[in-house]
């Protein structure tokens, strides 16, 4: 998780909550939200923004990285980051702002980082 100011980390956490609500099918999945408020689901160590587990196998399917535009200012922290969700055995989903995809495309390309 960035490092934020208390209004920035607020704005994210409730941008992480709508996602979470919003993007995953309940009927499939029990999504779990680690915030800066409350961490709810580490994963082998990590504290993806969104992890969804599957409702009937219950195993973690999909972990996401939420990004803001003060979070991808720096493009290498970001990538830092999302490095560590690599070794993770789930689909990784970034969630980048409107104008910043082709910028974290760019990172996630890179030899080191495989989302």
């Amino acid at each position: 998780m960035s490092d934020t100011t208390p209004g920035t980390a607020i704005a994210h956490d409730d941008l992480v909550a709508r996602i979470a609500a919003q993007a995953f099918d309940t009927r499939l999945f029990t999504v779990y939200t680690n915030m800066q408020r409350v961490l709810q689901r580490p994963v082998k160590g990590q504290y993806p923004h969104l992890v969804a587990v599957g409702v009937v196998d219950q195993r973690v399917a999909i972990v996401g990285m939420v990004e803001t535009v003060e979070s991808l200012h720096d493009l290498e922290a970001a990538a830092r980051r999302w490095r560590p969700l690599d070794h993770l055995q789930a689909a990784i989903y970034l969630y980048v702002p409107h104008g910043h995809s082709a910028a974290a495309r760019a990172l996630c390309l890179r030899p080191h980082i495989h989302i």
